[in-house]
């Protein structure tokens, strides 16, 4: 039997009721039935007291409680496992409590702004991305514009491609609201590499499903003072011999008084093209002394415009081989600063497709191999205006001793040239 002892301002009567009641009472004050002199005669010990006189007991206890202050605990029927349930609850809700203050009253977080921002800046790109999740604070600085802006201004430098897709200055001429965090993951390389890693099943899928459709073997011309450079002029001969990326299936015969002559070419993955290489002039009229490229080049002439100026223009057979092109390759010379030499030809010869938009063009920012000192990507899309050209266009950069990224330029550029 349990003892329940009302307070003597609400009553002064001491009552026993059965075990079955499951109610956290008042401090106990407990007094047997002998006693108390106030107790009736008619209550015995051991007698129980009916469901109502209960509820009743019940509710005086609620608003002693509710008087003098104290915290209400309920406790339903179900005895000491949800009691225990209960305690356990409330024991992590307070060690979670505890944290939450540690967290805000941390050291880190009372550093001024500009301090996280300079600290943060220090951090991989892969690495800010996750501490945005560690918590609000930490999102909020690493959601910082100028934090991405720096970012982007220092890692622009040594990205190898640059597309007409992932151009950081396109977004900024269309006055995008994309913030610098949005573009830079977007026109990232490292980035996009991943996700395609990511992808590559169902890449590979689409890969295979592509050579059940019947497709055009591209036509690609490649031309450019890269070709003709001392440095990387050795990357055609190794595109020929390099029978284990390029096997040579063929010889093609030119079509416009001996123009467009070259290589049927394919690759480790089954993908055929054909190669047609443009030079200039030959090596031996290229070292005479006091050559011109405009003047003396076997692919441009010179032409009166109306205000009585020169301009350049292709020759005809040229012009009419450009016509049948389904891709450019143009290929500079990056270990030198003029970079701006051969810009004529390269939008004479690009600007003869202007109309058709789906002829991709790639340019190649050569050097001879990994110890010459490049010029950056993004220089050279600002040299040729690349910005402006409204056709697909990639600049990628390689080496004319390791055919990797090349082949990389020419994968995508027979992909883009089937896209019509």
């Amino acid at each position: 039997m349990i003892e329940i002892d009302i307070p003597h301002d609400i009553c002064t009567t001491t009552f026993v009721c059965g075990p079955s009641l499951y109610t956290k009472l008042p401090e106990k004050l407990t007094y047997g039935l002998d006693q108390r002199s106030d107790v009736p005669p008619s209550l015995g010990k051991g007698d129980l007291l009916d469901e109502g006189l209960i509820y009743t007991l019940k509710k005086l206890v609620w608003k002693y409680k509710k008087e003098m202050g104290e915290q209400q605990e309920t406790f339903v029927s179900g005895g000491l496992q949800q009691y225990l349930i209960k305690q356990e609850l409330k024991q992590k809700s307070l060690i979670n409590g505890q944290k939450g203050v540690n967290q805000d009253h941390s050291l880190f977080n009372k550093l001024p702004v500009d301090v996280k921002l300079h600290i943060f800046s220090y951090l991989g790109i892969q690495d800010l991305c996750r501490i945005s999740g560690v918590c609000r604070d930490w999102y909020d600085v690493s959601q910082d514009n100028l934090l991405w802006q720096e970012k982007l201004t220092r890692n622009i430098q040594s990205w190898n491609m640059i597309s007409h897709l992932t151009n950081p200055a396109l977004y900024r001429e269309v006055q995008s609201e994309w913030s610098n965090k949005e573009i830079f993951l977007r026109c990232s390389p490292e980035i996009n590499k991943i996700i395609h890693e990511k992808n590559s099943m169902l890449t590979s899928i689409s890969n295979m499903l592509r050579y059940f459709f019947p497709k055009k073997v591209s036509k690609i011309a490649m031309f450019g003072p890269g070709l003709e450079s001392e440095n990387t002029s050795g990357l055609v001969r190794q595109m020929l011999t390099a029978k284990t990326l390029l096997e040579q299936v063929g010889m093609v015969p030119g079509q416009f008084d001996g123009v467009g002559s070259g290589w049927l070419l394919k690759m480790a993955d089954c993908t055929n093209f054909q190669l047609s290489v443009l030079y200039s002039a030959s090596k031996s009229v290229r070292q005479q002394p006091g050559w011109d490229r405009i003047q003396g080049n076997n692919l441009l002439q010179v032409s009166k415009q109306d205000v009585g100026q020169e301009g350049v223009e292709l020759k005809p057979a040229v012009k009419d081989f450009c016509r049948t092109v389904d891709a450019f390759i143009y290929v500079v010379d990056s270990t030198s600063t003029a970079t701006r030499e051969g810009n004529d030809e390269f939008y004479t010869m690009v600007n003869e497709r202007w109309s058709a938009t789906h002829v991709p063009v790639l340019v190649l920012s050569c050097v001879k191999d990994s110890s010459a000192t490049r010029i950056p990507s993004i220089k050279v899309v600002e040299t040729l205006g690349m910005s402006n050209m409204n056709r697909p266009w990639q600049v990628r950069n390689c080496e004319s001793e390791n055919l990797t990224e090349v082949l990389e330029g020419i994968r995508w550029v027979v992909e883009q040239s089937h896209r019509r």
